[in-house]
């Protein structure tokens, strides 16, 4: 008999939170918020990538529409879970070690998008910055000489 991760309760319980998210994003654990946020992002159909600006052609975090907030939570997400492992453990290496799944490119931005002043309330309380500041931020917070990985922590107080 095949031991499967994925059961009924489980389906369950995530048809439960999902539904509780689409009606109060606020009604879920924020970590679920960030799963089904990401979820929806692989969903979305972007026209124009993350182009948002304002009148004077500078962009904004209040003119960053729905697609965009998603993919910069989707961001925070992903260094969060997976920034342990371009963590700068090595002194002796020449270069960190690389991630594809943390290029810009596979969470969806480009060049021209690191311009652009974002916001996550997943990150600093939700403050305003340039993209790359973000990323910056990120990259200080879970990629430094010390890597810790701790989204695997299934029991949300204890991962909190």
């Amino acid at each position: 008999m095949a031991i499967s991760f994925a059961n009924r309760f489980n389906a369950d319980l995530l048809d439960q939170n999902y539904e509780r998210w689409r009606k109060d994003p606020a009604s879920v654990d924020s970590t679920w918020a960030a799963f089904f946020e990401g979820f929806e992002l692989g969903s979305v159909q972007v026209k124009n990538g993350a182009a948002a600006a304002t009148q004077a052609g500078a962009p904004t975090a209040a003119s960053v529409d729905g697609p965009l907030q998603t993919r910069v939570d989707g961001l925070v997400y992903a260094y969060r879970t997976l920034g342990h492992t371009i963590a700068n453990l090595d002194p002796l290496a020449r270069e960190r070690p690389q991630n594809p799944l943390l290029s810009l490119r596979e969470l969806g931005f480009d060049e021209k998008d690191l311009d652009l002043t974002v916001s996550s309330k997943f990150l600093l309380g939700g403050q305003s910055m340039k993209l790359r500041e973000m990323i910056a931020s990120l990259e200080r917070i879970y990629c430094g000489p010390i890597g810790t990985e701790f989204m695997h922590i299934q029991n949300p107080r204890v991962r909190n």
